[in-house]
């Protein structure tokens, strides 16, 4: 443990703020998204060849929706288990799907997707870069129509880590510990501009 203490105080002090976010976020209605709505996130489908990538996304994105007042958000082992019982496919789930899922599970709204991206790398000139591609949607599940859509796509430049042989080694030996941290970020903004858009959660304003 203070082995890892120490290589991520190193990441630190190598860190500086040389990142890129790419976002978009629409939605079709906003009308039920109000007090006491219960919100439940089904797993993102995963990136190519990075397994749990979409449950890691997932679990980043509720640990932010957590904070919203008057949210009830549904934990994911109970959807998963629902999932798996009526022996639905979570990345090839119908209109009526949802629609069944979100009456059992007792859910307002589900929220998922799928990743493009999500690697990090040291570039032959030994720079450091992180991708995280998240598109995500969500549906209303009294009709199971996807009633809003997002992407978000997170870069770091050459910048990101300083440049060392000592920067490549630690990247590629805790590369889950540095992206994770990075996802935590993207995950915040995306919650952010839910609050934003749906006009949730603000501060009130003063006469």
């Amino acid at each position: 443990m203070r082995k890892i203490a120490i290589i991520a105080l190193i990441l630190t002090g190598m860190a500086v703020s040389c990142t890129s976010l790419d976002k978009d976020l629409y939605f079709k209605e906003t009308k039920g998204f109000k007090k006491n709505v219960r919100i439940a996130l089904i797993p993102f489908e995963d990136a190519s060849g990075v397994v749990n990538s979409g449950v890691n996304v997932s679990d980043a994105i509720t640990n932010e929706l957590i904070k919203i007042r008057d949210w009830d958000i549904v934990e994911r082992t109970k959807i998963s288990k629902i999932i798996k019982e009526q022996a639905f496919e979570a990345t090839g789930m119908t209109e009526k799907d949802y629609s069944k899922l979100g009456k059992l599970a007792n859910v307002d709204f589900f929220i998922t997707g799928s990743l493009g991206q999500y690697d990090c790398y040291v570039t032959k000139k030994n720079e450091a870069r992180i991708r995280i591609t998240i598109n995500i949607r969500f549906i209303d599940t009294v009709t199971g129509k996807v009633i809003g859509t997002g992407r978000y796509v997170y870069n770091t430049n050459r910048n990101y880590l300083r440049s060392c042989c000592l920067t490549a080694w630690i990247f590629m030996l805790m590369p889950e510990d540095i992206i994770d941290r990075e996802l935590t970020k993207v995950a915040r903004a995306i919650v952010q501009d839910m609050k934003e858009k749906l006009s949730i959660d603000q501060p009130e304003q003063q006469n």
